[in-house]
């Protein structure tokens, strides 16, 4: 709170200080001008020193309120694309771990919950789940890099889809070099962990996914 306080102090002193120049101006001409072109003329710079604090003021206070749009504005674009990426995600590992069942929220976050020794009896990772996981990873950096231009995530949030993007790179490296289905299994479940941190630290996010998942044709699930 003292550091905010100095702050404002500290912003708000050349203002004061062209207000104070001002109003000693404008008293000393009604008070000691010698002619009256010279009063007047006083009294027009006093008048701008008065002024100029009441611009910069308005100034602050729309780019202030402009770059807040902004930012709510780049937290929903982002938001909504980082949800449409942990969607995708989840069906491809739907895919790769042969999952038939209905898409619901149950049977979702049943699967989110599955340990090693589960994932590594369904676990097959073809050329095409390869090629998602990586066109999903390349996405995932980007939005990563677009929050570190606007800062619209939390740190929290900025954590967890790090840790996201990484497992996912130890998988598609695992599966590229070594194939080892548990240690892969393994990085599955982290993934699958960071997704089901992700649904339980944005409630929005876990409301529109809840939604699209009851709004998907039957067909598609």
């Amino acid at each position: 709170m003292k550091l905010n306080i100095r702050t404002f102090l500290l912003k708000s002193l050349p203002y004061l200080m062209s207000i104070a120049g001002g109003v000693v101006l404008y008293t000393d001409a009604i008070d000691n001008a010698p002619t009256e072109n010279l009063r007047d003329l006083i009294i027009n710079v006093s008048a701008s020193l008065l002024s100029i604090p009441l611009v910069f003021l308005l100034y602050d206070y729309t780019n202030s309120r402009i770059t807040r749009q902004m930012k709510r504005h780049m937290a929903n674009t982002i938001g909504d694309q980082l949800n449409t990426l942990i969607l995708n995600l989840i069906m491809v590992l739907r895919d790769s771990m042969s999952v038939r069942s209905k898409l619901t929220v149950e049977n979702l976050n049943r699967m989110l919950t599955w340990r090693v020794s589960e994932i590594s009896t369904r676990l097959k990772i073809d050329a095409n789940i390869m090629n998602q996981l990586r066109a999903y990873h390349n996405d995932l950096d980007t939005l990563l890099y677009r929050n570190g231009q606007t800062d619209v995530l939390t740190s929290d949030q900025l954590e967890n889809l790090t840790a996201l993007a990484r497992d996912m790179t130890h998988l598609m490296n695992e599966n590229k070099f070594h194939k080892n289905r548990r240690i892969s299994a393994k990085y599955v479940e982290n993934i699958m962990t960071h997704i089901l941190d992700w649904l339980d630290s944005d409630s929005v996010a876990a409301l529109k996914l809840s939604k699209h998942l009851s709004d998907t044709p039957a067909s598609q699930k």
